[in-house]
Parts: C-alpha cells; structure tokens; sequence
C-alpha cells in the first residue's frame, strides 16, 4: 500500500527497513481506509518514518520493543534539526503522527495499550469511592462526574492535612462553612454547582463514617427562585438571516445547516442533534426520532419537508463506508461523530456573523426561540412540552413568561390618578 503514496522505489526500500518496516504498508492501508488524503496521510508516514530511523539509531530491532517514553527523546532530536518557524505546530503535528501509528500496533496487536494510572492523591481514598458512587447509584453522566470531581478535589486539597483518613473524622463545621463563603463569589450557577457537588459528598462521608456527623447543613443553599429568569430567544427574521446566510455548497456547510436548521425546526439541544443516529430518520413514514435527554422523554416528530431536504443534502456528502451510526461527523479524517460542545460553538460563531453577540449565544437561543415561537401560533404548554421532550410540564412554564400575547390579555389596566 506504501505505492499509493509514494513511487521512488528508494523510499520504498528505505520505509521497509527497522523495527517498523514489516507495518508501514498496512498502516499506510488504514489511513486510506479510514478517508485521510494522500498529502496528509503522507505527512504522517512521512514523521513515522523519521521516528522508524530514530528507533534503528538507539538500537531498537522489534515494534514490541517500543514504549511511549521514546517519543519525548525522538522529538528533542526532531525538533533540534528543524527549520519550521513555528515549532509547536510542528511539535503538535508530530505527537498526533506518533499517536496514529501507536493506536495502530495497538489494534493490530504488536503492542499492549497501557492503561492510564489514576493520579494517587492524600484525598483518594475518599474522593475516588464518591465519584464510583455519582456513577453507579446516583447513574450521572461523565460530565457531571467530572464537574462533581473537579470541585470536591478542590475542596480536599484545601483541607491540606485535614484531608486524611482519620483527620476527617475531626472536621468542624466551622471549617466547611468558611470554605464555602470564601468561595460564593461569581456567577450565581457556580455557586449552586459547588454547593450541590459539596452537600452530596458530606452526605456520603457522613454515611460512609468518614466524618462524625452529617455536615452537609453547613453549605448554605444559593436562593434561586423559580422561573425568576426569562428565556433568552431571537426573532424568527434573525432566525431566517441566520440559514439564509450558511453556505451549503460544501460538506461543512451543508452539515452545518443541516444541524442549525433541526434546533431551529424542532428546539433540540445540542446533545440530541449530534445523538441522531441514521435509523432514527423513517424516510418512508417521514418521521424522526428525537432521543432523550436531560432526564426527558424520547420524542417521535413528522420530518418537515425542509429539513428532510437539509438532511439528504447533507447526507449526499457523507462518507459512505464510515462505521459510525451518528448522522453527523467530522469533515476531516478520520470522520468520528461530533460533539455537542463543537455544534454549541458553531451555532455561536454564526449568530455572532450576524450580529448577535449575547452572552450565552448558542444552540440553547435556537431551542428558546423555538419555543417561544411556538406560543406566539397558540401552541399549548402540553404540545410544546412533548415536542421539546420534556418529561415534567412545569419545565416549560417559564417559556409562559415570554408569551406577551396572552400576558397583555391578563395584563390589568394602569389606574388613573387621583386627584
């Protein structure tokens, strides 16, 4: 397979020499099959090789004999004898040649992944049994699992030597309140994330016996009132504007509007744009199957017409042969399935395009706007609450408050003054 990239028959020979020669051509096979360009595929033969002779100069004969450590000494002496004028990009460029090629041996079986070791800190042995707990009986995401992890970590470091097995035990609740009040400064959902992670995991040490008592009181609840905030939504000419303005001629743009126009269409979230699978659209029924999230209900819509369009527009370009199940992939090799982050961010850079620079502009506006839209046609909470998957009614009641139509029906008249 080394042919399809390269023709002189002196490179050939010299890939096929050292440890790694016996592996290049299925290698330079799976970078083809996995949708990587000639040039840049190439790129990336290109620095394992200089990596194949590094290994042949430190007297490494077998693949088996690699180990991840080698690639830190190979880059000090790649980089030394580099021109490039910008040595980072060089040095990110390469990392994620070597990354490929290790991932390879790995999957072929000429070496063993190395599975990461958890970093052993003084607070491990009460940090690490709260998070397996937030995994198996509270059954929370990864995400929050990491949030939950990143504040408690924070909270037991800086209880320095408080934080051991049996200094714990002596905790007072003066100590927790004052942590706590050093730290409420900043944004209101902060405040409500750390108080909630800090309560949890007094509750669970006061049940494990770590601690005396139950300390969880000391954290202060962050009052927040409900349905206190208005929805933050744009007008249906921005939301116009804003497809009119998204090119479709190629795979990015037309992935784009494809993912744009479903929040738009049907006020999902970002996390659901990315989820649908290519089962979940029943051409011949014209419907679509909305997955669940955030602890709601999986929906089943009709497929507009529009975005049926959208969607084979976009599928036209998609690579055919990738094992991925998700409707929506990266446009670049090797073509794995996105992320709701990276649809959250799209979806910012192209309000901001069009003039629209809120705070928290996002994917999150299109759902709002949607549901915004929707009372001001006479929508009902019930209908609106089964499109958006929402398992609990009063979840939408706050899109009431921006339904100004019926407000300015209830709205009684200003008195006239006395005189």
């Amino acid at each position: 397979m080394l042919e399809y990239f390269y023709k002189e028959r002196r490179t050939l020979v010299d890939f096929r020499r050292g440890p790694l020669g016996p592996h290049f051509d299925e290698f330079a096979a799976s970078l083809k099959e996995k949708g990587y360009v000639p040039a840049t595929a190439a790129q990336i033969l290109s620095r394992c090789h200089q990596f194949s002779h590094f290994l042949v100069e430190r007297d490494v004969t077998q693949a088996r004999s690699i180990n991840p450590t080698l690639i830190e000494s190979f880059l000090k002496v790649y980089l030394a004898g580099s021109r490039s004028s910008r040595p980072h990009i060089t040095n990110k460029s390469t990392r994620l040649a070597l990354r490929h090629l290790f991932s390879y041996l790995v999957d072929c079986g000429v070496l063993t992944k190395s599975e990461p070791r958890l970093a052993c800190t003084p607070y491990s042995w009460a940090l690490d049994p709260f998070l397996e707990h937030l995994r198996r009986e509270r059954e929370i995401s990864e995400h929050s699992v990491a949030q939950n992890s990143k504040i408690i970590s924070a909270f037991l470091k800086g209880l320095g030597s408080q934080a051991s097995r049996q200094a714990l035990k002596g905790l007072r609740p003066e100590s927790v309140e004052q942590y706590f009040r050093e730290r409420i400064e900043g944004n209101c959902r902060n405040q409500v994330r750390m108080g909630s992670a800090l309560r949890s995991f007094l509750r669970f040490c006061a049940v494990k016996r770590y601690t005396t008592q139950d300390l969880s009181g000391m954290v202060p609840p962050i009052p927040r009132y409900k349905l206190a905030s208005l929805p933050r939504g744009i007008e249906d000419q921005a939301v116009k504007r804003l497809l009119a303005t998204m090119p479709q001629g190629s795979m990015t743009g037309c992935r784009n509007y494809a993912m744009v126009l479903l929040m738009a269409a049907y006020g999902l979230r970002a996390a659901q744009v990315v989820k649908l699978r290519l089962e979940d659209i029943h051409w011949p029924r014209s419907t679509i199957r909305i997955g669940a999230a955030k602890g709601g209900k999986e929906v089943l819509l009709p497929l507009l017409g529009s975005v049926g369009e959208a969607l084979l527009s976009y599928l036209r370009h998609r690579p055919a042969n990738s094992p991925f199940r998700e409707v929506f992939l990266s446009v670049h090799a090797p073509f794995v399935p996105l992320s709701g982050l990276a649809v959250s961010l799209m979806t910012r850079i192209w309000l901001r395009k069009i003039g629209i620079k809120a705070p928290r502009a996002g994917s999150s506006m299109l759902r709002h706007s949607w549901a915004i839209r929707a009372l001001a046609h006479d929508t009902s909470i019930k209908a609106i609450a089964d499109v958006m998957g929402h398992r609990w009614l009063h979840t939408t009641f706050i899109y009431a408050k921006a339904d100004l139509k019926t407000l300015r029906q209830a709205a009684a008249s200003w008195p006239e003054a006395i005189r």
